[in-house]
Formats: structure tokens, C-alpha cells, sequence
């Protein structure tokens, strides 16, 4: 890891560190080791019992990011979505298909790497997800879906997998080249495929950290909504470590 790789994780953080509230502040602090991994774990899933998919797919985010999908916290998550899964294999509101595949494409995506997901809600998610694929769901820079069919198809074990990850990779790059997508959100897919590239593209790890680099901003965040600026500064942070980390 080099010096300006280490002196943005640790503005990221400290700006992550300094916020008054967040999941984000609590993370990065479980990283430092300010703040014992099972309290939060039992703050995040607290609500578990009553939680919406997508409530869920976004403690599942943290679980992932903290390599804590093998924990309690992880089993109580994975035993409420598959109370929720629809019979079809999916989340997410059936009437709102967009956004059911992302919901069910990033939720998969996390649970295929977790022991407490049973396979069968795992195949049927990803059954329900290769059926409505098609390579105009990931053209036309649709990030979301890139992301969905990407960590779905990355983890899971399918036919499909080799087709649909191509088209992930090649249309994940062109959107970065063609600036439609920021280096943290293109290096968010990766982290979450757990991957430093896909097939298809030719996008090399080098390239993305010094992209990321160059992307924050004086006082060590990254986005350019303040609303997502904690969320974007985890993913960058995240993903700085990840792709430093090699293969």
C-alpha cells in the first residue's frame, strides 16, 4: 500500500469518524478497533424481525463489508429473507421490476457468500434473475443493474454466469471511461463480485486506485450529493483497502 493510498484511507476515515450519526461512522470505527464488532452487529439487526427486503440487503452491505456473514447477526438476516423471499425467487415489489432486480441481485450477491443462506433460496433467486436478463438490461450505463447481475453472477454458481458477467464487465468499464460512472461506484461493483476485474474489461486495479485517488474531495469524502457522501466515503474506503490488498 503506498503513502497516498494510506493517507486517503486515513482522511476518509477521519472524516467517516468525525459525522454526529450513521452506520458509516459505526463501521469504520469497528475497523479501527474503537468499537466492538457484536455490539453493532446487535444495533444493526436490532429490528430484523420487521424489516423490509430492503432494509435487510443494506445490513447485509455492512455484514459483508465487516466479513461478517458468517455471524448470529448474519443467520438472523438470512432466516427473515427467506421468511420474505417471493415464491417466484425474488424481492423487491413485483409491480416495480427494476427495482426487484437490484434488490434481489444485491441480496443474493451477499448471501451466496454466507454458509447461513439455504441453496434452493439461492437458486431460485438466481433462476428468477437469468430469466429476465437480457444485454439491454445492462446497456445504456444502468449502473444498478450492472451491480445486481454482477454480484449475483460473480458468487453464485449458474449456467448463466459466463454470459452475463461478459456483459457486466464490458458495460461496467464504458460507463467508467465514459465518466457516467465515478471510480467509486465502478470499484464498488468489483468489491462486491470480490474481484479486482471482470470478465470483459480491461480495467486494471492500478488504474481504478489512482481514479479513486483523484476523486476525493479536500475534506477526505467522496461523492458529489452530500446526502450520499457517507455512503460514497464507505465505499471508497472499502475499496481503496480491498484492491490494495491483491489478488
Amino acid at each position: 500500500m503506498t503513502s497516498e493510498v494510506s493517507d486517503a484511507l486515513a482522511r476518509a476515515s477521519g472524516y467517516l469518524g468525525a459525522l454526529t450519526q450513521g452506520a458509516e461512522r459505526e463501521a469504520v470505527a469497528v475497523r479501527a478497533g474503537r468499537v466492538a464488532a457484536a455490539g453493532f452487529l446487535d444495533d444493526l439487526t436490532r429490528d430484523v424481525a420487521s424489516a423490509s427486503a430492503t432494509e435487510l440487503r443494506r445490513v447485509l452491505g455492512f455484514l459483508d463489508d465487516l466479513h461478517q456473514l458468517e455471524s448470529p447477526a448474519a443467520s438472523r438476516v438470512a432466516a427473515r429473507l427467506a421468511a420474505v423471499q417471493e415464491p417466484s425467487g425474488h424481492w423487491g415489489p413485483a409491480v416495480q421490476e427494476a427495482q426487484a432486480v437490484f434488490e434481489t441481485g444485491m441480496i443474493t450477491g451477499h448471501l451466496a457468500k454466507s454458509p447461513c443462506a439455504r441453496l434452493e433460496l439461492l437458486e431460485a433467486a438466481g433462476d428468477w434473475l437469468a430469466e429476465r436478463f437480457s444485454p439491454d438490461l445492462v446497456q445504456g450505463f444502468r449502473w444498478g443493474n450492472i451491480a445486481a447481475y454482477a454480484h449475483t453472477f460473480a458468487n453464485l454458481p449458474h449456467d448463466a454466469s459466463d454470459e452475463i458477467l461478459q456483459w457486466c464487465g464490458r458495460e461496467l468499464e464504458r460507463g467508467f471511461r465514459a465518466r457516467r460512472f465515478s471510480a467509486v461506484r465502478t470499484a464498488r461493483v468489483l468489491v462486491w463480485c470480490d474481484a479486482r476485474a471482470l470478465p470483459g474489461t480491461r480495467l486494471e486495479p492500478a488504474e481504478l486506485i489512482m481514479a479513486l485517488l483523484a476523486e476525493q474531495a479536500g475534506d477526505g469524502s467522496f461523492g458529489d450529493v452530500s446526502s450520499e457522501r457517507a455512503a460514497r466515503t464507505w465505499d471508497a474506503w472499502v475499496a481503496l483497502e480491498r484492491l490494495c490488498a491483491g489478488p
